[in-house]
């Protein structure tokens, strides 16, 4: 979730609903998609694109485990249970059954772009979203799933929750001249809190050169898909859930060193 630097997102569940609830850093800005447990091949998703602050979301979770604990005396009663935390979903995927939710449980800074943290991912994990009672089994599944696995998130892919690794430095850079032509087509009614969080999470590159101050706005503009690898992943979701759940992931290489160097200057 891209709320200014992700924390992390919070994955909880009861019988017929997973809760999905994405935080920022600080703890203060919160997201929460519902995804429906009862549809045994479809993928029904519901974002109320509303941002909750700490104590709101609290509240939320509350009400859910208690409206969703069975009345009192009954057996197995259960409320609102965590499942994992992870710092981003990587896509869904299905197969001969229903989806499955892919997220990131673990994550390596391994570079910075101008104030842009860059992430590799480590770990992943897969959730099956239906619930046992309405799953329809396939004896197919277990092997497809063996070979979607078979490709190793954890070697050389990467994330940035503010930065547009799909386009080049020099195309990132054009966005000075025009940020909200490039992203309006995504979200058109958010360009005055895009424009707050661009100024918060950007740099200027042109200060010790004595121009004018400007914004470098990074994966606010629409990525280019054919180096976005979950591109697939998320065809589903991009056009229902608010853009700060879509995180764009990309398979390559990314090192960044530190360089220490001498100016002598003489004089004749």
């Amino acid at each position: 979730m891209r709320l200014e630097e992700a924390s992390h997102e919070c994955f909880y569940f009861y019988s017929q609903r997973y809760f999905l609830v994405g935080s920022n850093h600080a703890q203060t800005k919160h997201r929460v998609l519902k995804i429906d447990r009862t549809e045994p091949k479809d993928l029904v998703i519901i974002d109320d694109k509303h941002v909750y602050n700490h104590q709101e979301v609290r509240e939320l979770l509350g009400r859910l485990d208690l409206g969703n604990r069975t009345k009192m005396g009954q057996k197995g009663s259960s409320g609102l249970s965590r499942a994992v935390s992870a710092f981003g979903i990587v896509g869904f995927v299905r197969f001969l059954e229903g989806y499955y939710i892919v997220l990131i449980t673990k994550r390596r800074k391994m570079a910075d772009i101008g104030g842009h943290s860059i992430y590799k991912i480590e770990d992943t994990t897969m959730i099956y979203i239906p619930n046992d009672s309405v799953r329809v089994s396939h004896p197919d599944e277990a092997r497809y799933v063996r070979i979607f696995q078979n490709v190793d998130l954890s070697s050389n892919f990467y994330f940035s929750y503010s930065y547009d690794l799909s386009h080049s430095l020099q195309y990132n850079l054009t966005l000075l001249q025009r940020p909200y032509e490039l992203w309006s087509a995504a979200a058109p009614s958010t360009k005055e809190e895009v424009h707050a969080q661009g100024k918060q999470d950007s740099f200027d590159i042109f200060e010790d050169e004595g121009l004018p101050t400007q914004v470098v706005y990074g994966i606010q503009n629409k990525p280019y898909y054919k180096y976005v690898w979950n591109g697939k992943l998320l065809e589903k979701i991009k056009d229902i859930v608010h853009p700060d759940w879509l995180m764009y992931i990309i398979h390559g290489f990314c090192g960044q060193s530190s360089i220490l160097f001498k100016l002598w200057v003489g004089f004749i």
